[in-house]
């Protein structure tokens, strides 16, 4: 079993600046440390051959995958420093913008974790082509021909799993029966909203790599982590305000924001009091690690919207905290309740956190080139809330000067109209931000995949195979 290490790295402070401070001196983004050494070797040698592969006319270069762990401690410490540096209480909701001078790196070990080599020649090959439909001024993407054809059929990938998904189900509604039916009704409506359940299908998979036969610990795991996932999606509501989650009204305008807050504990609470068995005392360390990260890389983001000068190291930071952490989890648990080795467990828990890596920047990829049909959210609403995003970082790397002033100018304004964030999706779509962030998304997918490759051929290595491509190709 690991124990998490605490970074003795300092927080720097960041000055307070207004936004038309920041926007009439935004220099281009430049990496603070290059660390050639940084990353899993495996995946940056498959990263390094597909490099070679490639046309030697580039527009996009990503960096090499590194391995992310920010400490969850400097993340919360991070975070209130910056709000006392803001001069703003500890809470989401609009905010300044102004410039960070000094970063927040995390890693936990007491490392930079910032340090990405760049690559050469790497032209991007996953595009994305632009339909005829417009809505508000926003033009509709589409995925390519190709990343149609690549994408695997993830929902025949999981009914390979469906006896242990429904017992799964069974698992969750027995989780979330109350006496006070307002829990069940709130979890419910989160929980049907959709989604492929990648987090449960996770854990049994990890665990069948090690063991294929699926024991009742594993299952029982496997919905705790979707219950973890559902809790952070009602907060995540709250905080957001959102109106919408997979294409149905969100909880928090159903039912109110104290409401859905009190129901997120109480599942919170139902998943820890599950863990807390004697029978799971080997998971419950890991679960109520990732729990911290999730919450600490929440309270990160909202205390960085509208910080366009933040580095890419410490956006990744803010994802491996808020999303990879659970994916990484999810596939961590299951290696334990499969009977992995500690090296097997590492490998499995590194596969689900690279990605999570990749799926979060997918998704903010969505954000600028997918349309609410296909959200089941408003396109372009990272620029609306102000959470800095992958495609943005890039943009203001290569944008004209008087672009990246516009982008300051509109990323997280209150209020916005659809006018601004038609031009700023204009802009991310103009530069190389969705060919360069679909590199990096590859560049973790390639690692979570090689995490995989001391482990014998069997269908629970095709699954988790299968679900890395998925996180690449899918289409919403």
């Amino acid at each position: 079993m690991t124990q998490a290490t605490t970074s003795t790295r300092n927080t720097t402070s960041m000055p307070h600046a207004t936004r038309n401070e920041r926007s009439s001196s935004v220099e281009p983004f430049v990496p603070a440390n290059e660390n050639k050494n940084n990353g899993n070797a495996n995946g940056n040698a498959a990263l390094v051959e597909l490099i070679e592969a490639a046309p030697a006319a580039a527009t996009a270069v990503a960096p090499a995958t590194p391995d992310v762990r920010p400490d969850v401690q400097q993340a919360v410490v991070a975070a209130a420093h910056i709000a006392e540096q803001r001069q703003m209480p500890l809470r989401a909701g609009a905010m300044k913008m102004e410039a960070m001078k000094n970063g927040f790196a995390l890693n936990g070990n007491g490392a930079a974790s910032n340090g990405h080599a760049a690559s050469n020649g790497h032209a991007a090959s996953n595009g994305h082509a632009a339909s005829n439909g417009a809505q508000n001024g926003v033009i509709e993407y589409s995925m390519s021909a190709q990343d149609e054809a690549a994408r695997p059929n993830i929902a025949a990938t999981i009914e390979t799993i469906a006896p242990q998904m429904q017992a799964v189900e069974a698992e969750i509604a027995r989780l979330i029966t109350s006496p006070v039916k307002l829990v069940a009704d709130i979890a419910s409506h989160t929980l049907g909203a959709g989604g492929k359940r990648l987090r449960p299908a996770l854990t049994i998979f990890a665990a069948q790599l090690i063991n294929p036969q699926t024991d009742a610990r594993t299952l029982t795991c496997a919905a705790v982590m979707e219950l973890t996932h559902t809790t952070a999606l009602i907060h995540d509501d709250v905080v957001d305000n959102a109106q919408t989650r997979r294409g149905k009204p969100a909880a928090n305008l159903v039912w109110g924001n104290e409401t859905s807050v009190l129901v997120g504990d109480y599942l919170c609470a139902q998943a820890f009091i599950t863990v807390a068995r004697p029978e799971f005392r080997d998971v419950l360390p890991h679960v109520a690690q990732a729990t911290a990260e999730l919450c600490a890389g929440e309270l990160l983001e909202t205390q960085t919207r509208g910080l366009l000068s933040m580095s890419e190291a410490q956006y990744l930071d803010i994802v491996a905290l808020k999303t990879a952490s659970l994916t990484g989890c999810a596939c961590r648990v299951g290696a334990i309740t499969g009977g992995a080795n500690a090296e097997q467990e590492e490998k499995l828990a590194r596969y689900g956190r690279d990605l999570g890596l990749a799926f979060q920047i997918v998704d903010d990829v969505f954000d600028v080139i997918a349309s609410q049909s296909r959200l089941g959210k408003p396109v372009g609403n990272d620029i609306r809330e102000g959470d800095i995003t992958l495609p943005m970082l890039r943009a203001m790397q290569v944008v004209s000067d008087s672009e990246r002033e516009e982008l300051c100018a509109i990323v997280g304004k209150d209020p916005i109209s659809e006018a601004e964030v038609a031009r700023a999706l204009a802009i991310l779509r103009g530069c190389d931000a969705i060919e360069y962030s679909m590199e990096m998304a590859r560049g973790f997918v390639l690692s979570a995949k090689s995490q995989l490759d001391a482990f014998a051929e069997s269908a629970a290595k095709q699954a988790l195979l299968d679900v890395a491509d998925y996180v690449l190709s899918r289409d919403k």
